[in-house]
């Protein structure tokens, strides 16, 4: 068999027309693997991504896992050429098909990829417009409008990213939580408490504790806030509201779906 990728992707589409689509798929993932050992990593995209949506017209036999995997090696490909709009699509495709098959560790791992590379290309959006590429033409909004949603999306998205992974990474949120009572814990040392009757200045113990107290809301009342030490008390009460039900619902999402 002729080794050119392009006479295999003309070959595969020849299959594709007569919907031989396994014939097809083994064809174009040929054609991805010469490409991707090339370096073209736009052409490895594209027939990793030609490849992956024969095997779902295939999916008769009710396997994703080919396709699955080639939406994967198609949105690699194209993070590598750096058309991360592409990409996130591609890794939500891939989610899909591995949900599908019940490859939720997976499915899991995608979703993830897909929130972070459309991050990438928000904040190239943003920084370096100029140094966006694309493979396909997708349709972007322009004017100050865009401008705007883009920005708005960009903010929500890291924010889910540093706080709990985009609902994936419960890791990060334990990890959130954790810099935020020692953080606390730090600026109640340098402030007061009040406790039975007198104001003091708590030693790391007295102030790690209470930051333990405040931030899990359950509020005991042995030790109160005093002067500005108030202000951080209600700031991190209100984000121990927020981390705690993030990280047992980022928990259940990843490890309770089989």
């Amino acid at each position: 068999m002729n080794q050119e990728p392009t006479v295999l992707e003309q070959e595969a589409c020849s299959f594709l027309s007569q919907e031989k689509f396994e014939e097809a798929f083994r064809l174009f993932r040929r054609a991805a693997e010469l490409h991707k050992g090339q370096g073209n990593s736009r052409e490895s995209a594209l027939c990793f991504a030609s490849a992956a949506s024969c095997w779902s017209k295939k999916c008769g036999e009710r396997s994703f896992y080919n396709a699955a995997a080639s939406y994967e090696e198609a949105a690699k490909a194209s993070a590598k050429s750096r058309d991360f709009q592409y990409a996130s699509v591609l890794y939500k495709y891939a989610a899909i098909n591995h949900e599908r098959d019940g490859e939720f560790f997976r499915y899991s791992e995608c979703l993830y990829s897909s929130k972070e590379a459309y991050r990438k290309f928000l904040t190239r959006c943003i920084l370096s417009p100029h140094k966006i590429y694309y493979i396909t033409e997708p349709e972007i909004p322009r004017g100050i409008t865009g401008v705007v949603r883009r920005f708005f999306s960009w903010f929500v998205l890291t924010l889910s990213s540093l706080i709990w992974g985009h609902g994936e990474r419960p890791s990060k949120s334990f990890a959130t939580g954790v810099v935020v009572i020692f953080l606390s814990t730090f600026f109640y040392i340098l402030g007061s408490l009040y406790k039975g009757g007198r104001i003091f200045e708590p030693n790391f113990f007295e102030a790690f504790y209470f930051s333990v107290v405040t931030f899990t809301t359950v509020g005991y009342g042995d030790i109160v806030p005093v002067g500005w030490s108030k202000l951080v008390a209600i700031i991190e009460s209100f984000s121990g509201l927020f981390i705690m039900p993030l990280f047992i619902i980022a928990l259940s999402r990843k490890y309770l779906r089989t």
